[in-house]
């Protein structure tokens, strides 16, 4: 089978187009037949070595897939069916034609999406729905989402609309009306805004890192949450009375069915910013490094 795969740690030139054995799904696993996969920065960031397996090299890449099943388990979706998920962390396997993955894991595909637009939803929507969980976000909260135009952020701006919240967002100016369209009620320029003079948020969804983690932690009322995605909970910054924790993205097939029927109502919007094809993965890892994609960016099988 077709597949990018990387024999060592490095920019994107170490990325290989290559055959592979088609993968041997392990008990409680399926077989899909991808046709899209979905990229997200922890690819880059896995192939650069900062997120690490121990299987030995060469090593496959991403974890986003929509496709259809050609093998199944019992309990499990029928062969022949359209299915979108996620492979669990740190192992990936979704940049190539066929991927094993647990039957728990995967979801019958939104019916109105097409299966690129399926592949853009799993890792960054399950990061938005979990990390807006572990908040307990509900409805008359303040939400503040670091980067909502991104892949995680415009999905975590619309799920905390559909809770109840007032939901305030950053992005590049250029994105602002986009943030309005998926329901923003405070779209703000990261670039020129003083968040220090808004009213105190309830939670903080930190998808940056750095900076913008030690600046969050100010912004939160007392018994507010911060949540980082990308790095662990900066404790020399920690203030007294604030909640703060990392979520890192697991699998969970029920959660995108959940996710699926929100999409099919017409609740929560699915943004692509370019599909490419399986060979131009490195194109995809360098668009994604940049910073400035607005939703996702999909490899097409």
């Amino acid at each position: 089978m077709r597949a990018v795969v990387f024999s060592e740690y490095g920019d994107e030139s170490v990325l290989a187009f290559t055959d592979r054995p088609v993968p041997s799904p392990a008990e409680g696993e399926i077989l899909v037949e991808v046709l899209a996969a979905g990229v997200n920065p922890v690819d880059w960031k896995h192939r650069e070595g900062a997120v690490r397996s121990d299987r030995p090299f060469p090593l496959g890449m991403g974890w986003d897939v929509a496709g259809v099943v050609r093998r199944t388990v019992p309990g499990g979706p029928a062969v022949g069916e359209s299915v979108y998920g996620m492979l669990p962390l740190p192992y990936g396997g979704a940049y190539q034609q066929f991927a094993a993955l647990p039957a728990s894991a995967v979801a019958p595909m939104p019916a109105r999406l097409s299966h690129a637009e399926a592949a853009a939803v799993p890792l960054a929507a399950l990061t938005a729905w979990q990390a807006l969980e572990a908040a307990g976000v509900t409805a008359g909260h303040r939400v503040l989402v670091h980067a909502g135009a991104g892949g995680v952020g415009h999905f975590a701006v619309q799920f905390a609309r559909h809770r109840g919240a007032h939901v305030t967002a950053t992005a590049s100016a250029r994105n602002l009306d986009f943030l309005r369209g998926l329901g923003v009620d405070e779209p703000v320029d990261r670039g020129t805004a003083d968040l220090t003079a808004a009213e105190p948020f309830d939670m903080v969804l930190d998808t940056v890192g750095g900076e913008v983690q030690r600046a969050s932690w100010h912004l939160l009322r007392p018994g507010g949450t911060l949540v980082t995605l990308p790095e662990p909970v900066d404790e020399a910054h920690r203030l007294p009375g604030i909640d703060a924790r990392r979520v890192i993205v697991a699998p969970d097939g029920e959660a995108l069915r959940r996710i699926g029927a929100l999409v099919d109502d017409g609740t929560v919007r699915v943004e692509v910013q370019s599909v490419l094809p399986l060979h131009a993965a490195a194109e995809a890892h360098r668009l994604s490094k940049e910073g400035r994609v607005r939703g996702k960016l999909v490899l097409s099988l």
